[in-house]
């Protein structure tokens, strides 16, 4: 399992690299297209469209880092409540939710990605079925993520849970 969480580790530094350019990115074509619009009068056609697509990406390929790092939304009050051992079970229950979630995207993204490939995005021209893939990567990366994150926590002791399910 060591060996799996080394690998994993190393893929999501390079989805942090790909964040990070996709950020900028996004910041270079919503600039471009302030100073066009506004000192030019010219507005680029697909520029609202790309930033909207890099964003999706970049939250998508982000939520395997946010559940690997603990850094999804917890409510604090009911974790201060449970004994050690009630707040296992409990964040045993969240991560089988949240995989369980993650699996249903993913598999909903299989026939998106069908149809995908026969439509084009209106501005940029490119075909659906590489967003939709972006989809299907993301939920994937987050299935992999929950599915080490769970092993953890049952691997932890109770008492070593801390506050908001961190093992």
């Amino acid at each position: 399992m060591e060996k799996v969480k080394q690998i994993f580790s190393k893929l999501q530094n390079v989805v942090n690299a790909i964040i990070a350019i996709i950020l900028i990115a996004i910041m270079i074509i919503i600039f471009v297209q302030t100073f066009t619009r506004y000192v030019i009068f010219y507005s680029i056609p697909w520029s609202e469209e790309a930033s909207r697509y890099l964003f999706v990406a970049m939250i998508l390929l982000g939520i395997n880092i946010g559940i690997s790092q603990d850094m999804l939304v917890c409510i604090d009050i009911i974790d201060n409540f449970l004994s050690d051992k009630a707040k296992k079970a409990f964040e045993i229950g969240r991560q089988v939710i949240a995989l369980i979630i993650s699996a249903i995207f993913f598999y909903s993204t299989f026939g998106m990605l069908r149809i995908g490939g026969y439509q084009l995005s209106p501005a940029l021209r490119i075909p659906m079925s590489i967003m939709y893939g972006i989809i299907c990567l993301g939920f994937g990366l987050a299935m992999v993520s929950g599915i080490i994150k769970l092993v953890d926590v049952i691997k932890t002791k109770p008492e070593q849970i801390e506050k908001g399910g961190k093992a």
